[in-house]
């Protein structure tokens, strides 16, 4: 019976390195900054706010890897601004 035959543990190392963004984020910032030059480029403000404040939320995530978890004040700061633009963007585009 072929579902009865031993199999052995793979073995895995795990030299895989803790990247700080996954491959998604990184294309999902390169299309936001993009998109951000391009609003710049035409003056729409709504898509510069909107971008800016994805990379903005993205860049609490630098701040926390680059100073620790001794600066979480600056980190969340970031994080409550780019919500604010967000909602902005938002308020701008309906009226």
């Amino acid at each position: 019976m072929p579902g009865m035959r031993y199999k052995p543990p793979i073995n895995e190392t795990n030299d895989k390195k803790d990247t700080t963004f996954s491959n998604g984020e990184k294309a999902g910032m390169a299309l936001s900054l993009v998109l951000f030059l391009y609003g710049l480029s035409d003056w729409d403000l709504p898509l510069c706010f909107f971008t800016g404040s994805f990379l903005i939320y993205e860049a609490h995530v630098l701040l926390r890897k680059a100073r620790g978890d001794q600066d979480w004040f600056m980190s969340n700061l970031l994080k409550g601004m780019s919500i604010a633009m967000f909602v902005g963007s938002i308020m701008m585009v309906l009226l």
